[in-house]
């Protein structure tokens, strides 16, 4: 598959997947979804892959779902855009023999957040914060966000950050436990090299047991949780209050 909304690079037992839409944000869109499921279908199944990075290129992580994508006199069908893009990627990623190294370089928001949060270990530049601005949009959060965040963090933590949208700094999110470290923005790939050099040094077999017991602790009924998330954005898109509230808030940003 050739890639246009991503790259992939692998060297020395390392894979580097980076998001490629540095003018956007690095917003998500139904391709960059199903590049991605791509990029870690070939480093699932390439022997001499022991680890992933996986981040941003330009000055963010992600901006979350792309929504100036979205037609004004159409109704998006955004529960068939998670069925089909992204939440099959959720599990690609919880369910890899591989540990992948979540590299935040920047804003992280939206379904972006859900996508840093499917990593094993996550690192944060300083500049870097989370942002849930789902229901301010009239939406639901998805991309695996409702089940990631309420075990990190907690409940009460988590329905702050959900209801009322405010930015989580990186600071802040290693506070809640969200982040493993927090790097100088200069520092944060040189750290996260480093990182991947030392689990690429590690037995992939332990690794890969060890992620799996991980994720069976934490994260039983995946599945099911990111079908009750895209049935809940179906719903929820069909509204009027959707559409109006995407509108002012592209509208603010003029």
């Amino acid at each position: 598959m050739e890639f246009e909304d991503i790259s992939l690079e692998i060297a020395d037992g390392i894979a580097k997947i980076t998001m490629r839409r540095p003018d956007k944000l690095n917003a998500l869109r139904d391709q960059t979804g199903d590049e991605l499921q791509a990029a870690f279908d070939v480093v699932e199944n390439d022997p001499d892959v022991r680890v992933v990075v996986f981040t941003g290129e330009g000055r963010a992580f992600g901006a979350g779902y792309d929504l100036s994508i979205i037609e004004p006199d159409v109704v998006p069908d955004l529960a068939k855009v998670l069925e089909e893009h992204f939440n099959p990627l959720t599990v690609k990623m919880r369910k890899s023999r591989l540990p992948i190294i979540s590299v935040v370089n920047g804003p992280c928001a939206g379904a972006s957040v859900g996508l840093a949060l499917s990593g094993d270990i996550v690192i944060a530049g300083k500049s870097a914060y989370f942002y849930e601005p789902f229901v301010g949009l009239a939406l639901t959060p998805d991309a695996g966000n409702t089940i990631f965040l309420p075990r990190i963090v907690g409940r009460i933590r988590a329905a702050g950050a959900m209801f009322l949208g405010d930015r989580i700094s990186a600071e802040e999110a290693l506070s809640w436990g969200m982040v493993w470290r927090v790097y100088e923005d200069e520092e944060l790939m040189a750290k996260a090299d480093e990182m991947a050099q030392k689990l690429s040094s590690l037995s992939p077999k332990s690794l890969a047991h060890t992620k799996n017991l991980i994720y069976e602790a934490s994260e039983p009924g995946l599945s099911r949780l990111l079908d009750l998330e895209r049935d809940a954005q179906g719903d929820v898109c069909k509204g009027p209050e959707m559409k109006a509230s995407i509108a002012r808030f592209f509208a603010s940003r003029r």
